[in-house]
């Protein structure tokens, strides 16, 4: 009988602990705190970051927002970002407002010319489905 009420317990504890965990990366809205969308941010950026930097690129191309896939095909993503290779990735501040989040980051790449040269960025991040997806810029 203590089996089983142990077994119960140890179970609960498990779901308890898995429901919560989900809750941190669950679906945001509009209605989010900015600081539940910032930590989004920080988490959705943070991943993009690494797989443009590990070269998985068509990881990197399922963070786009769903304009930007209209704008830019995952073969012509790949084609344009596989040009220059990403060696690091640095976040520095994210701000939300709304349905829009942004991300000031340092994109460290190797140009043809010249190694080792980090580029400044703001990100635009939206929410769509419950997740914030990045804007491919289109200049």
């Amino acid at each position: 009988m203590d089996f089983c009420n142990s077994a119960v317990r140890t179970l609960a504890v498990a779901l308890a602990l898995g429901l919560s965990a989900c809750a941190t990366t669950g679906s945001i809205t509009v209605a989010s705190s900015d600081e539940m969308k910032r930590a989004h941010a920080l988490e959705r950026a943070d991943a993009r970051g690494a797989a443009l930097v590990r070269g998985d690129l068509d990881a990197a191309y399922e963070f786009l927002s769903e304009g930007s896939k209209i704008l830019i095909s995952k073969d012509n993503f790949r084609q344009r970002m596989s040009m220059v290779p990403f060696r690091a990735y640095q976040i520095n501040e994210v701000s939300c407002e709304a349905e829009t989040c942004r991300v000031k980051s340092k994109l460290t790449f190797d140009h043809r010319v010249m190694k080792g040269v980090t580029s400044p960025l703001t990100e635009t991040w939206v929410i769509e489905r419950g997740k914030l997806f990045y804007v491919f810029p289109t200049v």
